[in-house]
């Protein structure tokens, strides 16, 4: 994007922002950050304390399934109520798409191009090989669900959609929209803007639910991992945007993204944090039974440990390794278990009692035969990541990807050795100490 066309499309989002009731601050402005592959984002150009507002934008202005006109049309309240997950939002975003919107000047000044892994081609995913990042990204279920929900209702409707405009491409650049820019605005729907008609009813069974919608200006915010120097306060008509620490003239305001490892920074936003200390390492629920169930267990006998293990909330679709570098207590539980004899089993069940978290020598040697068949995955070394990260004609998809498996490695390996140099007492004084803490496993 030119300078030009840099402030254009910022000044009519501004002017657009303030005429419909936003309240801006005069020390903020947008600043063009492409050089540090951020984009816009948002400068002080005055000291700002604590507590102070940067900008306060009123519900009316949130982008959402219920605000957008989609609703209104053509019995499409039916179409959206009937819609998963990010869907109806989608949509409406999709056909707020058009020159008479009220929101084009906001979406004029949204990204229509992504460095996010479901926009890459083959030759840039091969570089993620190895990460917990592919699987993740989930582009042919994206597809499945255009086809199942979206394409139907746009193919019915030509008189509000256009076949050449309002395509499978736009789904995903909606969607990509959504996922790095929308908010949870947790207030819900009920008296917080939103103007109901009387036979809203539907409407009204959405209170208290928290409602996706995108918020205009918040989104301009960048994050790096350390610099949150913001935050977005949900009134009961208004979203605030507060500096949660003091902020020096020419800061960047950053909000925050979360605690996130750069594999879900790249995959949900594209980018990266150097030296993330929330990277992790995850270890699926495959990979741990390949390696720690009982060889001589039967499915029926198998399954009985599964249900046994995921009832109590020990086994859940991975396990994780961060920059602790120690073993998950309920790792070496699941492995316990799965190594259990039948009549064992049978114990812990009647009794409903987990084993303790306790490195013998036997989970030891499973739980490191999990870790170096996890390293196996990645078809580099640690070492041949970071000479290749030194090249100066790197590739900006290749240098995110570089990043996130060094990133990953340096936690599997760390934990790798500290695996190996446990002696059985050191290693149930940790496990025991770790049992204290919240649970490393995600869904």
């Amino acid at each position: 994007m030119t300078d030009t066309a840099f402030k254009e499309k910022g000044d009519a989002f501004w002017s657009w922002l303030e005429q419909n009731g936003a309240t801006l601050s005069d020390g903020i402005e947008f600043k063009d950050y492409s050089n540090e592959n951020a984009g816009r984002g948002v400068v002080a150009t005055k000291d700002f304390k604590e507590g102070d507002i940067l900008f306060s934008i009123p519900r009316k202005l949130l982008l959402s399934e219920y605000t957008s006109k989609l609703r209104k049309l053509d019995a499409m309240d039916e179409n959206l109520d009937s819609m998963a997950g990010w869907n109806p939002l989608i949509l409406s975003m999709m056909y707020e798409n058009r020159a008479d919107s009220f929101w084009k000047p906001y979406l004029d000044i949204l990204p229509r191009t992504f460095s996010t892994p479901i926009f890459w081609n083959k030759e840039d995913l091969k570089e993620l090989e190895g990460t917990d990042v592919p699987a993740k990204i989930g582009k042919p279920e994206a597809e499945d669900m255009f086809k199942e929900e979206i394409a139907s209702v746009i193919k019915g409707h030509p008189e509000l959609f256009d076949e050449n405009i309002h395509t499978l491409d736009l789904f995903h650049i909606c969607g990509s929209l959504v996922m790095a820019y929308s908010f949870h605005d947790e207030r819900g729907v009920k008296d917080k803007g939103y103007e109901l008609d009387s036979d809203d009813e539907e409407l009204e069974e959405e209170l208290g639910k928290d409602l996706i919608a995108m918020v205009p200006m918040a989104d301009m915010l960048n994050h790096k991992t350390g610099f949150n120097n913001a935050r977005l306060f949900h009134e009961a008509d208004r979203l605030e945007m507060k500096a949660i620490i003091s902020i020096a003239k020419g800061d960047q305001i950053y909000n925050t993204y979360g605690e996130l490892c750069n594999a879900d920074l790249l995959r949900k936003y594209g980018f990266i944090d150097e030296n993330n200390p929330f990277d992790i390492c995850e270890l699926d629920e495959d990979l741990v039974m390949s390696i720690c169930a009982n060889k001589d267990d039967d499915d029926q006998l198998r399954e009985k440990k599964i249900d046994f293990l995921m009832g109590e909330g020990i086994l859940e679709d991975c396990f994780v390794l961060d920059n602790d570098y120690q073993i998950p207590p309920e790792l070496i539980i699941t492995a316990h278990v799965l190594k259990s004899s039948k009549d064992e089993i049978n114990i812990m069940i009647e009794k409903d009692k987990l084993p303790k978290p306790n490195l013998t020598p036997e989970i030891k040697d499973l739980i490191l035969k999990v870790l170096e068949k996890r390293l196996a995955r990645y078809p580099t070394s640690l070492e041949d990541d970071l000479v290749a990260l030194e090249a100066d004609d790197l590739r900006l998809n290749k240098r995110n990807a570089l990043q996130v498996r060094i990133g990953e490695k340096q936690v599997l390996l760390e934990t790798l050795k500290n695996l190996k140099n446990m002696t059985p007492r050191t290693a149930s004084k940790r496990s025991a100490e770790k049992d204290e803490r919240p649970a490393k496993h995600r869904k």
